[in-house]
């Protein structure tokens, strides 16, 4: 069994997105994050290979990016420019600490 081997590292962290397709907001859980891209947990059938959507990171943070595959309710997307990686871990982390201060 060859083993893959990827360009980038990826983040570990899960992270909350919204997801606009077409003009319409979905909720998105990005996986599997790189500097190229990223894997989006969202709504069945929402996007398509090749599909171009936007994803909104917070309020101060949009990346556009294409999808490259659908499998079931998970896609692979490409940025349209590569993330820079302290950006993402930056955002991981806040969310992380969001979540703890309202337990």
């Amino acid at each position: 069994m060859q083993m893959e081997r990827r360009q980038f590292d990826r983040e570990t962290a899960t992270v909350a997105a919204a997801c606009r397709v077409r003009g319409i907001a979905y909720r998105a859980r990005l996986s599997e994050v790189s500097q190229q891209g990223c894997c989006a947990e969202m709504a069945r059938d929402v996007a398509a290979p090749g599909e171009r959507i936007l994803l909104q990171l917070g309020a101060l943070l949009t990346l556009p990016a294409i999808v490259r595959w659908v499998e079931g309710d998970r896609a692979g997307l490409e940025f349209a420019h590569p993330l820079h990686g302290a950006i993402l871990s930056q955002y991981a982390r806040r969310q992380d600490e969001e979540r703890r201060d309202l337990h």
